[in-house]
């Protein structure tokens, strides 16, 4: 008798919906349209991106002050990742390299939106660089983080 292990395989196909909320689904059907939204907390006046149901600052519900960000923004921190990492929402590996980066969108001066750069040489991307949203074509887009591709450099 062999100590070898065996390995029994079994293929799972399990696709599963789950609600996204009412703050994170009007910035989803939002991003769908192409706007990037935030909500902003009626006690504080903070903005949250994206948008949730509770202030991370005080705490409160969140009401329905919905703030139109532009799809332009600054650089304030930047990383590139080189290691690849399992990614659910594909079901594979990432591909690497990619740079992925803090933005502080036009509009909203107290909130960072993090996502790829479509830059990924690190001798080009620098703090304070100025970046635009490039969004998949409109009959592509799902109401998903993906409908951005990424953001693009612009002078």
């Amino acid at each position: 008798m062999s100590d070898e292990p065996l390995e029994i395989v079994i293929p799972m196909d399990l696709r599963f919906k789950w609600s996204a909320g009412p703050h994170l689904g009007h910035f989803l059907r939002e991003l769908r349209e192409g706007n990037i939204v935030a909500n902003r907390c009626p006690e504080c006046g903070r903005l949250q991106l994206p948008p949730t149901p509770v202030c991370g600052r005080c705490h409160v519900a969140m009401g329905t002050d919905w703030v139109p960000l532009s799809t332009k923004g600054t650089v304030i921190s930047y990383s590139f990742v080189v290691d690849p990492m399992y990614d659910a929402g594909i079901g594979d590996m990432r591909p690497v390299p990619y740079t992925i980066a803090a933005i502080v969108l036009d509009g909203g001066p107290d909130v960072a939106f993090f996502h790829r750069l479509e830059e990924k040489d690190p001798e080009k991307v620098r703090v304070g660089m100025r970046v635009e949203a490039v969004f998949r074509p409109p009959g592509k887009r799902q109401g998903l983080m993906e409908d951005i591709i990424h953001f693009r450099t612009i002078d």
